[in-house]
């Protein structure tokens, strides 16, 4: 009987073991078939400010770095939510952070599966282009990326992303044979204004964050536009900014990518969807520094509240892209001779001057910003250099009765902690043809003695 009993035992033992292998593998088969993203593993090692990103069942590891450099370096949540809110898929060949931009490895790009033109041409030759022609329509296979496990099921932020597109355009890698290996580490960007500084400021600080949150260096990175637009005013400064940047319309055959970043778009910026209720940005102050640097500009200037520089901003017509083949534009100033002499008058050892900078190179602008301490002008892209005024730098803005007016500007000044003032204009006499406004000269004054007296406090 007892050796009975022993047999049913081992049998009983043998069936327990086979019911456990099984239930093992039938969840390994719902983890392998389950709709939703990766779950990730991240471990930060403090000293050194490297985080690396593992997947279960991955061959493959990703290190990045976040913000490094003191307590200022990472000013707020930003690189912390987008190491903790990273995805993985296809063995960790591709990497989704926050839902705002991606990290693919060995990703062919295959320029035949994007319809358009090639972009890069004088803007003279695409007058009264529509800008929609400006933008790929990207189809299956546009980019293809090595994946033995199932492709990416992600969702971008912003409905009308064109990460999005890219997304659906992804396939795993087929026979395409590229003739040019890319190893250097790109960011990949669709650029929307594109001759606008503000709207392309948010992509030249983008790609900074991305060149950062990566840990790499000017020198390390390409930039590649996803887009078709003419040639642009804008365009010189990437080339300053990085080590160089490419179309992909000038693509004749595939082009493998080693290391290809789907860069933020620019309306997903933080420095656009941020609004001024935050008290920061991320590496303002830093972008700021490689900015001027990578232009050759110095930025040597020290306060001397005896001989404070005032300049004026005019907005002017000039064409700027194909859209507007008259080169016109809203909110200029009516009266600037005016307004230059009452305040040379007001203020006769104050430096006061006036410039429509977009007729200059970037480098010039950049001299001309960094000697000055009160900047003032309409509300417009041009604004948008506060970014490099010095750091007790005021901004005095304008706006006339017509239109709506952003916070853009407003909140680059209070990220940076300088001085602001605004004038706005309520008198409808003042409002004159071509969209020009004349300004209160004695408003203007009374704001340059406010910032004054708060810079020199």
């Amino acid at each position: 009987m007892s050796f009975l009993l022993y047999l049913q035992r081992r049998k009983l033992i043998a069936l327990v073991c086979v019911i456990s292998i099984i239930n093992v593998l039938l969840l390994m088969n719902f983890a392998l078939h389950e709709k939703r993203p990766l779950s990730l593993s991240i471990n930060t090692m403090e000293d050194t400010g490297k985080i690396r990103v593992k997947a279960p069942v991955q061959q493959k590891t990703v290190e990045w770095t976040g913000c490094q450099g003191g307590s200022d370096a990472c000013s707020d949540n930003t690189f912390k939510n987008w190491r903790s809110q990273a995805a993985a898929f296809c063995d960790n060949n591709w990497i989704g952070f926050a839902h705002d931009f991606a990290y693919v490895r060995d990703i062919v790009v295959n320029r035949s599966r994007a319809e358009g033109p090639d972009g890069g041409e004088d803007m003279t030759s695409r007058m009264n282009q529509q800008e929609k022609k400006e933008f790929y329509i990207v189809i299956k296979g546009f980019l293809n990326i090595p994946c033995t496990s199932r492709l990416p099921e992600y969702q971008f932020n912003g409905p009308k992303n064109h990460l999005r597109s890219w997304l659906r355009s992804l396939v795993p890698t087929t026979r395409i044979q590229p003739t040019t290996v890319e190893s250097t580490f790109t960011i990949a960007i669709t650029r929307y204004e594109y001759v606008n500084l503000y709207h392309s400021m948010t992509d030249f600080y983008s790609a900074y964050l991305m060149m950062r949150f990566f840990n790499k260096t000017a020198e390390e990175t390409k930039i590649l536009f996803v887009d078709a637009h003419p040639k642009g005013t804008l365009d010189p400064v990437w080339e300053a900014m990085f080590q160089s940047y490419t179309r992909i319309g000038h693509f004749k055959k595939p082009i493998l990518y080693k290391e290809l970043v789907w860069g933020t778009w620019g309306y997903g910026s933080p420095m656009y969807v941020l609004n001024k209720d935050a008290p920061r940005i991320p590496l303002l102050e830093e972008f700021r520094t490689f900015f001027l640097k990578q232009h050759h500009v110095n930025d040597t200037r020290t306060l001397n509240c005896k001989q404070l520089s005032v300049l004026f901003l005019w907005r002017h017509n000039y064409v700027a892209h194909p859209r507007n083949p008259s080169g016109t534009i809203q909110r200029k100033i009516l009266n600037e001779d005016e307004l230059v002499r009452e305040i040379s008058t007001a203020f006769p050892t104050y430096k006061v001057r006036g410039e429509q900078l977009d007729k200059f190179d970037m480098k010039t602008q950049l001299q001309n910003i960094v000697n000055t301490d009160i900047l003032i002008g309409m509300h417009g892209a041009g604004l948008t250099h506060v970014v490099f005024l010095p750091k007790h730098g005021g901004l005095i803005e304008l706006v006339p009765r017509y239109g709506r007016m952003m916070d853009h500007f407003s909140s680059l000044v209070k990220w940076r902690n300088l001085h602001y003032e605004r004038w706005r204009n309520t008198n409808p006499g003042d409002e004159v043809s071509d969209f020009r406004t004349k300004v209160n000269p004695l408003a203007v004054k009374s704001m340059i003695t406010q910032i004054a007296k708060k810079m020199c406090r």
